[in-house]
């Protein structure tokens, strides 16, 4: 190789060794010109207030009941008395099958049943007995009668036409009260009790916020997906004429509540094992001061003993840590092994 050329190559390899000098020296001026930035939080009084603790989750908005009712046996619809939304009584007919069979049925069941009762045997009578009401109970099914009070939702035959057993000819909703079941993960359901209170939001009806409660909790967890959830069923406080059943809405359940309590941000607060501390700024100079913490809502925790109202803490906690003047470049606090930030979660 000639001279020439090997000057040329030690001239490229420094200007390649002093580009990655100065890359590097960058980065690290830009870590300690971000942790510099870190320290500066402004510090911040300790204050009071109250605390919620939820947990929510999706669901759909379901009627107190729902039925689909039809004839127990086939024939021919002779009439229908009710249309599409209107609201029915508990009992009241809703329609009625061609009952020409069932009534001359009945009509020869009496006829043997009171022959029975003047000459018959024992046991003739109790047959005779029994034939009366499968012939009473037969007459009676080709009526449909409402279980419940409610709206009708669904007519799906016309009189005269032909109906098999058990078809649904009509469907009723009871409307009285609505409901939202949602699926609750299985680490946050044994913080759900009957009667808490919940907040309901409904996907169709923008910019309404209903209230509700805790009505009942499954005994039976689902798993889909490697996920693990509860029922939990929400009475809705008040049911407004927009709502529909199969609505999609948005459960906030309140679990745990602390009034008039002192509290700071999380992430004013490090834990390290099971102790806790804050940042305290006193005559200028800041340190550690060990607390016991109580709720969080996963933006602010309780601060139970440790701190005084008025109290002037460091927002963002990193004065319990090693910068980039103690450790071999920047790291970011929550790196520091054993020691993190916060750590309330919901």
């Amino acid at each position: 190789m000639s001279k020439k050329r090997w000057l040329i190559l030690v001239l490229v390899a420094l200007v390649a060794a002093g580009g990655f000098y100065a890359f590097r020296n960058r980065d690290r001026s830009a870590a300690l010109e971000a942790w510099r930035e870190q320290v500066r939080q402004p510090t911040m009084p300790v204050s009071r207030g109250t605390l919620r603790k939820t947990i929510s989750a999706s669901g759909t908005i379901r009627g107190a009941r729902q039925a689909d009712l039809g004839f127990t046996a086939g024939g021919r619809i002779e009439r229908i008395l009710v249309e599409v939304g209107q609201t029915v009584a508990e009992g009241e007919l809703l329609a009625e099958m061609d009952s020409t069979q069932q009534e001359l049925a009945l009509l020869r069941a009496q006829n043997a049943y009171e022959l029975a009762k003047i000459s018959g045997t024992p046991n003739a009578l109790r047959e005779a007995e029994l034939d009366l009401k499968l012939a009473q109970t037969n007459l009676a099914n080709t009526k449909i009668r409402a279980p419940f009070a409610g709206v009708v939702t669904a007519v799906n035959f016309e009189a005269g036409e032909q109906v098999s057993a058990s078809n649904p000819v009509v469907s009723l909703l009871d409307n009285s009260v609505f409901y939202v079941e949602i699926a609750v993960d299985e680490l946050d359901v044994h913080q759900i009790r009957q009667g808490q209170t919940a907040l309901v939001e409904v996907d169709a009806l923008p910019g309404a916020t209903l209230t509700g409660t805790v009505d009942s909790i499954g005994l039976i967890a689902h798993s889909s997906g490697g996920i693990t959830t509860v029922p939990v069923t929400i009475r809705l406080d008040e049911s407004p004429a927009e709502l529909r059943v199969g609505y999609s809405a948005s459960v906030t359940i309140e679990v745990a509540r602390a009034e008039d309590v002192l509290k700071v941000p999380v992430e004013a607060v490090v834990t390290q094992g099971s102790r806790s501390f804050v940042t305290v700024v006193r005559d200028g100079e800041t340190r550690p001061v060990e607390v016991q913490t109580g709720l969080s809502d996963g933006l602010e925790v309780e601060i139970i003993a440790g701190l005084e109202p008025g109290d002037q803490i460091v927002g963002f906690n990193v004065a319990l840590y090693g910068g980039p003047g103690q450790t071999a470049g920047f790291r970011l606090p929550a790196a520091v092994p054993g020691v993190r930030i916060g750590g309330f979660g919901r």
